[in-house]
């Protein structure tokens, strides 16, 4: 179901320059996070955090990138991930490291973790509330964002024999908006009606184009081949 038109300002997350040191520790811009945060979150032991199905992370794996104030490098060759269940994006200097930091959020700069972009989008002027929305395509007219959510469900036991089992899992979901240059976010539908209905000052264009490429409405690939061509045709 399509959410309402969300009045935000596009700006993208940042936090003050911080400086690496060889004890890696992060002056500005960070803050410490205890290693177990999310087993004591969620009450579990470390075993049975280790058995959780799914994951709250984009990536479990820390990957390299870097960190910009609009087109100025200011930090690159530090390691990062984005923590989807808690929306942070943790960050360490080395991968031997075993403690890791997140980044505040701040408006101004942009976060990338090896292909993948983030971008913080603040909510009623709050930084702080903002969530953190990764950068599809971007165009002069619209771009696409991709926002994706982890809801976490605890273990369930069989009251009957003809039932099972089910283990405690992170489950993942992934909603698209097209943002517009005035700051405007409507959330992408899922059916052809709709999004003619959306484009609909290029109806027969978009229809033609929907028709011989069959865009799949929740397939972010074709989201952005789709996204590409309504900004070209504008």
């Amino acid at each position: 179901m399509k959410k309402p038109i969300l009045f935000l300002i596009i700006s993208l997350f940042s936090l003050a320059i911080f400086s690496q040191s060889n004890d890696a520790i992060y002056k500005i811009g960070v803050r410490q996070i205890a290693i177990d945060q999310n087993n004591e979150f969620l009450n579990l032991s470390d075993a049975e955090f280790k058995l959780i199905e799914g994951s709250p992370y984009a990536r479990k794996e820390f990957l390299e990138g870097s960190i910009f104030e609009g087109d100025v490098l200011l930090q690159k060759n530090v390691f990062l991930r984005y923590n989807i269940f808690s929306d942070e994006i943790e960050i360490k200097t080395s991968m031997n490291e075993s403690n890791y930091n997140a980044l505040v959020k701040r408006s101004g700069m942009l976060v990338k973790i090896f292909n993948d972009v983030y971008t913080l989008i603040p909510f009623e002027g709050s930084d702080e509330k903002g969530q953190y929305f990764k950068v599809l395509t971007t165009g002069e007219h619209f771009s696409l964002y991709k926002k994706t959510t982890a809801k976490f469900t605890q273990r369930t036991f069989a009251k009957t024999s003809y039932d099972r089992d089910q283990p405690a899992k992170f489950i993942q979901t992934d909603s698209y908006f097209l943002a517009t240059k005035e700051g405007n976010f409507i959330e992408m539908p899922e059916s052809k009606s709709k999004v003619l209905k959306l484009m609909k000052n290029k109806g027969a264009e978009i229809k033609a184009f929907i028709k011989s490429n069959r865009t799949n409405f929740k397939d972010e690939n074709d989201l952005m081949k789709l996204v590409k061509y309504y900004n070209n045709l504008l």
